[in-house]
């Protein structure tokens, strides 16, 4: 996955397209480097617009992110 992460670290710097970033932001979510990969998505989004791939799946990312039980803090 490093191999194929330097790949696109390399695409990108050469001409960075929405695709790119989410191909990337992908990737990092694996490796679970999230802060990253929500990063990647939101220059996709800026790159793509507001009703692109990216944006939904920024909205997913974020939702994850923010996502905690409530019975568990409240017994």
């Amino acid at each position: 996955m490093e191999q194929e992460l330097q790949r696109l670290d390399r695409a990108i710097a050469a001409g960075p397209t929405p695709e790119l970033y989410m191909q990337r932001g992908r990737l990092l979510w694996r490796l679970q480097r999230h802060a990253a990969a929500m990063a990647d998505y939101e220059r996709a989004t800026a790159l793509a617009g507001p009703d692109s791939p990216a944006a939904a799946a920024l909205a997913m990312a974020r939702e994850v992110m923010d996502f905690y039980n409530k019975d568990l803090y409240n017994p």
